[in-house]
């Protein structure tokens, strides 16, 4: 029996990641808030409102939430992280007959601040690790810190955040970035391996670099991730 996955924001790294799952073992259902093509298991849905999707697949073994600000503002950015998010639990909450052992939430980088603000409020010598303070001075950091707050009160145990750096496709764009394929194949592995966490799990994921960023990946690939090289 295949092993079911839902991907809540099926977009460009969702794509990437249904590509390399392995097709004979996993199955995937996608949720969007646009029409998209290429997936037979595909719901459209607007998780900004309060009307619930319809699931035909109850069980899963993993639920994927990838969230993006609807603008590049602060309701933007509390649309797309705070109020989807509670959403999407509320209705999973309301859905008593839907299970999933493990929910992998995106995150960014950027609960660290931007790396202007970090030059005035931490010894560049450091890098910055999971569990370092965060204090992001600009809105979405800030937002973003409280959308990982809330993921984990409700999912405890079950919840793997990632937080990703400054995605590319062809040359990076901030000394802390990550390819796209290279976060599609994070999310990857952490569908395709079950570590038994006793608790939730924050994960940086920043490729290592030439320009000297100042985010530590070491967690990761202590874990055994390999990062492939695009640059």
């Amino acid at each position: 029996m295949k092993k079911n996955i839902l991907i809540i924001g099926y977009g460009d790294i969702a794509k990437r990641l249904s590509a390399i799952l392995f097709k004979d073992i996993y199955e995937i259902y996608g949720i969007s808030r646009s029409k998209k093509r290429g997936l037979e298991n595909f719901i459209e849905y607007d998780w900004l409102s309060k009307k619930l999707p319809k699931l035909e697949c109850k069980n899963y073994e993993t639920i994927v939430f990838i969230p993006k600000p609807s603008k590049n503002n602060h309701a933007g950015y509390k649309e797309g992280f705070l109020n989807s998010s509670e959403n999407i639990f509320g209705f999973l909450e309301a859905s008593e007959k839907i299970f999933y052992k493990k929910f992998i939430t995106i995150s960014s980088t950027s609960v660290f601040g931007h790396k202007e603000d970090r030059k005035s409020n931490m010894d560049t010598s450091m890098l910055k690790e999971e569990d370092s303070d965060a204090s992001p001075l600009r809105l979405g950091g800030q937002i973003i810190t409280e959308y990982e707050k809330n993921q984990i009160k409700r999912y405890a145990e079950r919840l793997i955040v990632l937080r990703l750096s400054g995605l590319y496709t062809s040359k990076p764009k901030s000394k802390n970035h990550l390819h796209r394929d290279n976060a599609a194949k994070i999310i990857k592995f952490f569908i395709e391996n079950d570590f038994n966490f006793t608790s939730h799990q924050i994960f940086n994921c920043t490729e290592d670099s030439a320009l000297l960023g100042d985010i530590s990946n070491e967690k990761l690939k202590k874990l055994g991730f390999i990062f492939d090289r695009y640059n």
